[in-house]
């Protein structure tokens, strides 16, 4: 069961990117594959890979590797620089939502567990990043998400309490990140955490298209939103 309704006027939004806003899944998994095969190590199935985006990337390496994590996080990093631009694209109405979303007066922002500054180049070369006012990676953070501080950090760059901010995500660290910021929370099922996953959760609620979460988001910034909900038009 979602949370019910709430009532609070949203004032801003915060994204998180990988599987929200943009998909670099096939730039990280390559990296990942390079990396073990540069400090030759056997590689891992792709699909369990897949399945720890979103962790912090020293985390994820030892998960799967004996290896010193910030030894192999250098290897990867060296060579994910060389690929993200090209093997990453915005995810289905991502730009549509950015545009509809400052449009409409509401502040934008991102956090997320990667670099700051390999988000923002990912983001200026798909002609996105202007759309974010606050920007928050794992260094301008102590603690990553599911830890409150990105999401409280967005909120204060932004300039808004965070009950007035809504975060958008697609795992549990979104949604568990979001809850202990008192943030609302919305979620999509673009990314790598399954329906029945988010739901269990239970953010505030979780939708198939970024462009539902669009139409839920500015109904949320009308002080009538609420109630004109099911009157704005769904996404076909």
């Amino acid at each position: 069961m979602l949370n019910a309704a709430r009532h609070d006027r949203v004032l801003a939004v915060t994204f998180d990117l990988d599987g929200t806003i943009i998909d670099s899944t096939e730039a990280i998994v390559e990296s990942f594959f390079h990396t073990f095969d540069t400090l030759g190590e056997p590689r891992p199935e792709r699909d369990a890979l897949v399945g720890t985006i979103g962790h912090l990337l020293e985390d994820q390496f030892a998960l799967f590797s004996k290896r010193d994590p910030a030894t192999c996080a250098r290897v990867y990093r060296e060579y994910y620089a060389s690929v993200m631009c090209d093997k990453t694209f915005l995810l289905p109405g991502a730009r549509e939502a950015l545009e509809q979303l400052r449009a409409s007066g509401m502040r934008i922002g991102f956090a997320t567990s990667k670099l700051r500054t390999y988000s923002e180049r990912i983001l200026a070369h798909l002609g996105v990043l202007d759309f974010f006012e606050s920007r928050i990676g794992p260094r301008e953070v102590n603690h990553p998400k599911p830890h409150p501080a990105a999401v409280l950090a967005s909120a204060e760059a932004l300039g808004v309490p965070a009950h007035a901010m809504a975060f958008v995500g697609d795992t549990h660290f979104d949604v568990l990140a979001a809850h202990a910021a008192g943030a609302r929370c919305l979620c999509v099922t673009t990314g790598y955490a399954t329906r029945a996953v988010l739901e269990a959760l239970e953010p505030e609620a979780v939708y198939d298209s970024l462009a539902d979460v669009t139409r839920h988001l500015l109904a949320s910034a009308d002080p009538h939103g609420q109630e004109r909900l099911v009157s704005l038009p769904r996404n076909p």
